[in-house]
């Protein structure tokens, strides 16, 4: 699992691409997460697949390591 600070352009973006790519990506309790097709967070090996919060200066971003390999 990663876990960084990005500034929100990175994350808008990011969260744009993974929409093109078909991903679910939805406001669950103020974080953005990937949902799966029941409409419930997706999680992969126990984890989040996608997880962005927003924070002070920028989002605290998390991803399952298979997301963006």
């Amino acid at each position: 699992m990663a876990v960084k600070m990005w500034t929100k352009k990175e994350t808008q973006s990011t969260i744009k691409q993974l929409r093109a790519a078909g991903y679910d990506v939805a406001k669950v309790n103020d974080m953005y997460k990937i949902r799966d097709e029941n409409g419930e967070v997706w999680k992969q090996d126990g984890q989040d697949l996608f997880c962005a919060l927003a924070g002070n200066g920028g989002y605290l971003v998390s991803w399952h390591d298979d997301l963006m390999s």
